[in-house]
């Protein structure tokens, strides 16, 4: 039998609103949310109610190391309720005494005394979604919050971390988000650091299916960045956080030294996971499963899963390996990337077939090999920082390439 799991996401898909680049599971109640009395509160009630259930389910339980508390936006709740959360892990699983326990906070959805609260609670990483400090680029994107929230919050998080009542806390920006220029992105990195964020995860705006920016794009009435101004973009991000002390750990994100993200290091490392609530995905043994999407489909599948047990997913069993296309698309995402070797043998290729194989993919790389967008020292490979962290893509899709001709 395989370790049980040691980490736990849990999804709380509550929002005042949806916006215009989010496709997530989420459930928007408007602005005037009170989670324990007033407006939306039974919503919220009878949603932990499911949640609590699905977590209970589960038969094969143990103490956890990382828990992280996303969405939606969690800071929605109360801290009684993030309290009542965290608690019922302690019990029924445990919780190791150096667990990394994250939330995430969105500026405008929680003020000092919550945070004290949410510290109160076993909360001691926060991640703090900020997207931008600019007030113009944030209305654009739907967003609830201003300049002056994002800079009060991280003032408060700044403060609990440097008197040491937080382990750390990370601050989260979207690039090439409309009207953000070279001028604009710069002056949004060079905002963030004077806060000495330890963590600072980076993400590339991406047009989904149903959301507002994919309907504008439709109708040709969004304009983004060039692919020239994107890739300076990308280019300010490295020189700027480079030289402000951050090392670039994995595609997306930056860390000082001794704050890279636990929990999102076993997503990247192939490690087993719980995860809980409307539209999450757990692999507790290898096997990905999804739950619902939609409120009330969720809620008869907890039912279904509470009573009967019925997804064998959640079930322990022996590990399933992950195909080697997803685990070198894993590896390659982090700094350190994939020793090549020691992913083949885990196929049990017979000798022939594994130099066949490793040849034909060698031939692949080749020319991002010579240009250095894939970087090669033994047996190990890894992306350059930054260019081949910026065209990874090209990379892998010769890879999934590779791997659908020998299969």
């Amino acid at each position: 039998m395989n370790k049980l799991p040691r980490s736990a996401y849990v999804h709380i898909p509550f929002c005042h609103r949806r916006c215009f680049y989010c496709d997530f599971a989420i459930i928007p109640l408007g602005n005037n949310v009170e989670t324990l009395q007033g407006y939306g509160s039974k919503t919220v009630k009878e949603y932990l109610q499911f949640l609590y259930k699905e977590i209970l389910s589960i038969k094969h339980k143990s103490p956890l190391s990382t828990i992280y508390v996303g969405g939606g936006t969690p800071s929605i709740l109360d801290p009684k309720q993030i309290k009542e959360l965290i608690d019922l892990f302690r019990e029924n699983y445990g919780i190791d005494s150096g667990a990394e326990i994250t939330m995430e906070v969105d500026p405008a959805s929680f003020n000092d005394d919550d945070l004290n609260g949410f510290i109160n609670a076993g909360i001691n990483r926060f991640s703090l979604g900020a997207q931008s400090f600019n007030n113009q680029i944030l209305q654009k994107a739907g967003r609830r919050h201003l300049r002056e929230d994002v800079e009060k919050s991280c003032v408060w998080l700044k403060r609990k971390f440097d008197s040491g009542l937080i382990k750390s806390w990370s601050l989260d920006l979207i690039q090439n988000l409309p009207l953000s220029g070279i001028k604009e992105w710069q002056d949004d990195l060079k905002k963030a650091i004077t806060f000495s964020p330890p963590h600072i995860s980076i993400y590339d705006l991406t047009i989904e299916n149903g959301t507002v920016f994919k309907k504008l794009v439709n109708l040709g009435k969004l304009k983004l960045p060039s692919d020239e101004d994107a890739f300076r973009n990308s280019e300010s991000t490295h020189m700027i956080l480079k030289n402000s002390g951050y090392s670039r750990y994995e595609i997306s994100n930056y860390c000082l030294p001794s704050h890279q993200s636990r929990h999102n290091r076993v997503y990247w490392s192939g490690l087993g996971w719980w995860s809980f609530g409307q539209g999450s995905t757990s692999s507790p043994w290898g096997e990905k499963f999804t739950r619902p999407r939609v409120s009330k489909e969720y809620k008869e599948w907890v039912i279904g899963q509470y009573e009967h047990n019925i997804d064998s997913s959640l079930t322990n069993k022996d590990f399933v390996y992950k195909e080697l296309d997803e685990k070198i698309m894993l590896g390659l995402r982090l700094k350190e990337g994939i020793d090549i070797n020691k992913l083949f043998k885990q196929q049990n290729w017979e000798n022939k077939t594994f130099e066949k194989n490793l040849s034909k993919l060698l031939k692949k790389w080749e020319s991002f090999l010579k240009s250095e967008l894939l970087v090669r020292k033994g047996n190990r490979f890894y992306l350059s920082d930054p260019k081949g962290m910026e065209l990874s893509n090209q990379i892998l899709i010769s890879m999934f390439q590779w791997w659908d001709e020998i299969n």
